[in-house]
């Protein structure tokens, strides 16, 4: 490959995740025992910017590396060493009589994010959201929407939120995202939801260390201060698969 370029920095743990792409052209190059510099076209721009890397950078003609975001080089992309990546992951005919292996997975977790997301759902304790919602006009909570669930927490979506201490959360699709974190960018938000298995009827809220909890539509009810002492008795489960 010629001109300019992308480089980025992958696990040697992650390595299969490119073997989709063993026939494009891209290479690899051995960059300590558990990593390896991986050199992409910058035509597959787009791909790229997807893959579980742990830095990315653009490389001139020249060979010098600047991390994308900025603008100074910050190293020299390595001269030698660069095989590529249909070399180390080979395709060859399954043994016979094996039995399917399923993909190998990749671990992921949220990834921390400055921007500024409004909340469009709250997670509280109940004691705390039932005191509120008993003291509110209705008109206040008929906006509102909530699940309890049966340790003493509650999920809350609409707008305005109530103003009570807890948790924020963002919505993508049919995940919820709590406040100041993103899903990484090679985890695309429908692929996840497939994967869940969530259907038409069921969330899933995900927590920062990549475990998650499901809700189904179900379990939400209006809020109203009728419903509130009615759920007093009867929450629900989140489930944890």
């Amino acid at each position: 490959m010629s001109g300019a370029r992308f480089i980025g920095l992958i696990a040697a743990t992650d390595l299969q995740s490119l073997a989709s792409w063993r026939a494009v052209g891209w290479d690899l190059c051995a960059a300590a025992a558990d990593r390896w510099w991986l050199r992409v076209p910058q035509d597959d721009e787009a791909v790229f910017m997807k893959l579980p890397l742990a830095g990315r950078w653009h490389e001139d003609a020249d060979g010098l590396m600047t991390r994308l975001g900025k603008r100074v080089p910050e190293q020299t992309a390595p001269a030698t060493g660069w095989v590529p990546l249909a070399t180390l992951l080979p395709v060859g005919p399954p043994r016979r009589g094996a039995v399917a292996m399923p993909p190998v997975p990749v671990a992921w977790s949220l990834e921390a994010d400055d921007a500024d997301r409004p909340a469009e759902a709250l997670m509280c304790r109940w004691p705390d959201f039932m005191a509120w919602a008993l003291a509110a006009f209705a008109p206040r909570l008929e906006c509102l929407s909530f699940a309890r669930c049966d340790d003493d927490r509650v999920f809350v979506t609409g707008h305005p939120l109530p103003p009570v201490r807890g948790q924020g959360y963002h919505r993508a699709g049919r995940l919820w995202l709590p406040g100041g974190h993103r899903l990484p960018s090679h985890v695309w938000p429908e692929l996840l939801e497939e994967r869940l298995r969530l259907g038409t009827s069921r969330f899933a809220l995900l927590h920062p260390d990549g475990s998650h909890e499901e809700m189904a539509e179900e379990n939400f009810v209006r809020a109203s201060r009728a419903a509130v002492r009615l759920t007093e008795g009867d929450p629900v489960s989140f489930e944890t698969p």
